[in-house]
């Protein structure tokens, strides 16, 4: 089996000894999976970030990296999950070329971000000014520039350009198998590192849904969703927790990858 593991916004395949889906892709090489872990532009948009995926991949096969006669399925994670399905789609003319026999999104915002909407409508903050972001003049800005994202690599994760533009127009591949799971959030308090606590405050004030502290549920299910909920916030997903970087969070991440390769595996 060929996996290639999607990393999202501000991702990398490996910076400083340190992978962004930590110890996942050693993991399946223990169990005798081929593994790709391509680098993708970190703060750019779906196109640009679908298209290296593409090629990187296709590459891969070229180079013996991937092996053709082996079935190859994508786990993407965040914003990874929509460049995946960029590339997959038939309205893509540019799409891939190689066969791909699914792809697993992890907390993909399919439906777009509500932190992400903050770029264009600010003032959606006014209705919670008990929220600790109340008083600054520009929170969310401030608040992104601590994560070190980008804001111009955001807008493609908006609501209005997820609904309105990307899922109406980008479809899904007849042949590929799409299966999503989400973050919930811890189920103790704080609900996530310090880091994306107020994200998650904001998200739970606006929309009432439980979220991973960037995505909701209902946002991150695309394709077959069997209310698999992860009960952590987006970084201990891929292996991270942040409010302590030098060990793995308590959240068993790598079982969870376990239980994703037990699902696709069952494909013919």
């Amino acid at each position: 089996m060929n996996i290639v593991l999607v990393h999202g916004i501000l991702g990398f395949t490996r910076e400083a000894g340190v992978d962004y889906f930590r110890g996942v892709a050693e993991h399946f090489r223990e169990k005798g999976l081929r593994v790709l872990v391509p680098a993708l532009d970190p703060t750019h948009g779906i196109a640009l970030r679908g298209t290296q995926l593409r090629d990187q991949i296709t590459a891969a096969f070229n180079a013996g990296t991937l092996d053709r006669s082996l079935p190859t399925h994508l786990i993407a994670h965040s914003m990874g999950g929509l460049d995946s399905r960029f590339m997959l789609s038939p309205a893509n003319p540019d799409r891939i070329a190689v066969p791909i026999r699914s792809l697993t999104t992890i907390s993909t915002p399919h439906q777009g971000s509500p932190i992400a909407d903050l770029l264009d409508h600010p003032a959606d903050l006014i209705p919670f000014p008990h929220l600790p972001f109340s008083g600054v003049a520009n929170p969310l800005e401030a608040a992104l520039k601590k994560l070190g994202i980008s804001l111009d690599g955001l807008r493609n994760l908006t609501s209005e350009y997820c609904q309105r533009v990307f899922n109406p127009t980008y479809v899904n591949a007849p042949q590929v198998s799409y299966y999503s799971v989400a973050g919930s959030g811890r189920t103790t308090f704080p609900q996530t590192a310090a880091l994306l606590f107020l994200f998650h405050q904001y998200i739970t004030a606006r929309t009432g849904e439980a979220n991973d502290g960037l995505v909701t549920t209902t946002s991150a299910q695309w394709g077959t969703f069997e209310g698999n909920f992860w009960s952590t916030d987006h970084a201990e997903e891929i292996g991270y927790d942040l409010d302590n970087l030098l060990i793995p969070p308590g959240f068993p991440y790598l079982a969870k990858y376990d239980q994703l390769l037990a699902n696709i595996a069952r494909l013919v």
